[in-house]
């Protein structure tokens, strides 16, 4: 029988899932801060030097809470949908903002890398958690920026495609 090869972890994954969401939900503030010192340092987001703080900021605030709404209630279509929108809009934004589409991207890989740290602090304090449930929320967290990376580039793209014909049916000035 197959199910009895399968080891079952030591709690849920949803157990797991809200206990991740409620350590990052604490650490949001810290995170968005380092978030905007990490990205104002990249020499490469040539874009973020002409932002003031709120417009770098942009959408950032919708996408944890979508990351950590992912988390608690995984599965939900609901939640999923706000993600892809407020992925899009936020690539729309940078667009607007005059961001390379690389730009963007290495700000969401300036997230990854500290929910990464975040993560790895929640196992080591949550040792409980056995070698699934850890897969699991590792998992789901990656997987929600890779989705999110994947919306966000595909709106720019298209709304950068969007532009280019209103330029060239004189519509609007490059």
């Amino acid at each position: 029988m197959i199910a009895s090869t399968i080891p079952t972890p030591e709690v849920l994954p949803a157990s797991v899932n809200v206990l991740l969401a409620d350590h990052l939900g604490v650490q949001k503030e810290a995170i968005i801060n380092e978030w905007l010192e990490r990205v104002r340092g990249d020499a490469a987001i040539i874009a973020s030097e002409r932002l003031n703080t709120p417009a770098l900021k942009n959408h950032l605030p919708e996408i944890f809470d979508d990351l950590t709404n992912t988390l608690r209630l995984y599965g939900s279509e609901a939640v999923a949908e706000q993600s892809v929108k407020d992925a899009g809009e936020h690539g729309v934004a940078r667009l607007r903002q005059g961001y390379e589409l690389p730009e963007m991207l290495r700000e969401l890989m300036h997230l990854r890398a500290i929910l990464n740290y975040h993560l790895r602090q929640f196992e080591d304090l949550h040792a409980q958690f056995g070698l699934a449930s850890r897969l699991f929320i590792s998992t789901t967290l990656h997987r929600f920026i890779d989705e999110m990376m994947i919306d966000a580039t595909e709106e720019y793209l298209w709304s950068q495609l969007s532009l280019q014909d209103q330029i060239h049916k004189g519509r609007t000035k490059w």
